[in-house]
């Protein structure tokens, strides 16, 4: 069993109660306006968007509702900057679902890519998914710490330095 550490801020934004966590996430990091107090927070206390994939999506989650401790370890390792250990936490301490079916993306999801080569269950990256720009291309739409709304695709291409889809995590429903 892992050991969890907890520290951290609560949440910032009030959730609205009529919506579902991907519903409030998408409906807010999803706007211009969100995305960039999400930015202004995580470059306060990470001091970069590089390597701050974690970081955005877990202060997202943060700013809608969801207790994710920004100083929280799992093992050693921080849930608010490493991705396992921010799957990990949202798995096994919040119940999350993996969704493994790319075709079954909803927006607000959030999408993991396929692991680092050195780090079997390390994704690359995690975003949230916003929606597609080509779905039969397997070309998403999705912010994170790159960029508001950019597209991404989601099947790697050969010759591509972009990660694949590897699964995407939901919250239980309400």
């Amino acid at each position: 069993m892992a050991a969890l550490v907890l520290a951290g801020s609560p949440a910032r934004a009030a959730p609205n109660p009529d919506e579902d966590v991907p519903a409030r996430l998408h409906h807010y990091y999803g706007t211009a306006k969100g995305y960039a107090e999400v930015t202004r927070d995580v470059m306060s206390w990470h001091k970069t968007a590089l390597n701050g994939c974690v970081a955005f999506a877990s202060t997202a989650l943060r700013h809608v509702g969801v207790t994710i401790p920004q100083d929280g370890k799992i093992d050693g390792l921080g849930v608010s900057r490493i991705t396992g250990a921010f799957a990990r936490y949202l798995t096994d301490e919040l119940g999350w679902a993996r969704v493994d079916d790319m075709a079954e993306l909803e927006p607000g999801d959030l999408v993991f890519s396929t692991d680092a080569p050195c780090c079997p269950g390390y994704p690359n990256h995690v975003m949230m998914f916003d929606g597609w720009k080509a779905r039969a291309r397997g070309v998403a739409v999705v912010v994170d710490n790159q960029g508001f709304r950019i597209a991404r695709p989601l099947v790697r291409a050969p010759g591509s330095d972009v990660d694949g889809f590897g699964y995407a995590l939901r919250p239980p429903a309400p």
